[in-house]
């Protein structure tokens, strides 16, 4: 890969050369002048199939099982093969409010909780007896008493609240409009979003009691990820870079080229989105914008915003991790 000062020096001359500020450059993984993507060496070539910043570091799960957690510049393998053992695939995963606790599902109704700090797992897998593989978990609220839901391929939206050691599930609700739901977010204030692949957006605002419709009227989008802030704001994202955004009252809709947006993370301002090709978007207080394009060769799964004292990142299939460095 060319080093940064190659890659930042043509990104400038292009940008002037053009009258833009963001193109992309043959040989380069970052567009942005003032920062690079940098391909990670991890210790796996399994998929990665969603990556969450915690109080203890950043952590990627994927393909067999595997969690991999960031310590310093070092990726290194915290679970080779999952909960329990089982080696059943990891497909998801969310954080508590504070941190310290970090959620993961996946295949066979494999679900667990790894406490970041303690470095301890407990396992939670098959809840309810349901082994239908789970697509999507949310978790809100503070680690020893926080709120769970997860979603599973068939439909299913289960619920949950942690008491310390033992987990309280409540009934089985199907939110969808009968298509199968894709994902899940939760705010602190316990309002609850789902998406579907029939172009349905899902709103609880009593933690995932009742759920109703509040969009998206001719969507025409299999959507594939919805991310909530706790102002009440919220964006969705699915098939041709379509992207929606609904402050409470209304939606406005925006293209992000024409692959399918294969994941989003926000926070109360800001926001980024990952195209399964490699293309990076971020929205600031002017909406959206091409961030960079990536040459991953690997399709992308999930994107994290990071935080002072972690980079924000992408990964995908065959072990793939790119980091932002400034």
């Amino acid at each position: 890969m060319p080093d940064r000062r190659s890659c930042t020096r043509r990104a400038v001359l292009a940008s002037i050369g053009a009258g833009v500020g963001s193109l992309s450059i043959a040989g380069c993984v970052d567009v942005d002048p003032d920062s690079e993507w940098v391909a990670a060496d991890v210790p796996t070539d399994a998929a990665l199939y969603d990556v969450v910043t915690t109080a203890g570091g950043v952590y990627a799960v994927g393909e067999d099982g595997v969690v991999l957690a960031r310590d310093g510049d070092d990726w290194t393998v915290r679970l080779e093969n999952g909960i329990g053992g089982a080696g059943d695939g990891l497909r998801t995963a969310a954080v508590t409010s504070n941190g310290r606790a970090m959620w993961v599902a996946g295949d066979s109704g494999a679900l667990g909780l790894y406490d970041v700090v303690a470095d301890h797992v407990a396992d939670f897998s098959a809840p309810e007896e349901k082994t239908t593989s789970w697509t999507a978990v949310a978790a809100a609220g503070l680690a020893g008493d926080e709120r769970l839901t997860v979603i599973n391929s068939s439909g299913e939206l289960l619920r949950g609240r942690r008491d310390d050691a033992t987990v309280e599930w409540f009934d089985v609700v199907e939110p969808g409009s009968g298509s199968s739901v894709t994902d899940v977010s939760l705010t602190p204030l316990a309002y609850g979003y789902v998406v579907d692949t029939d172009g349905g957006v899902f709103e609880s605002r009593d933690g995932g009691v009742s759920w109703s419709r509040i969009g998206i009227a001719d969507a025409a989008i299999d959507f594939e990820t919805v991310a909530a802030s706790d102002s009440g704001h919220v964006t969705v994202a699915g098939g041709n870079g379509t992207v929606y955004t609904y402050n409470g009252v209304d939606w406005s809709r925006t293209t992000l080229g024409e692959q399918p947006i294969a994941a989003l993370a926000r926070d109360r301002y800001d926001a980024m989105a990952v195209s399964s090709s490699g293309t990076i978007y971020e929205r600031g207080f002017d909406g959206w914008s091409e961030s960079a394009r990536l040459e991953p060769g690997n399709e992308l799964h999930a994107v994290a915003l990071g935080t002072a004292r972690t980079p924000q990142l992408v990964v995908g299939e065959s072990g793939t991790v790119f980091e932002r460095r400034y």
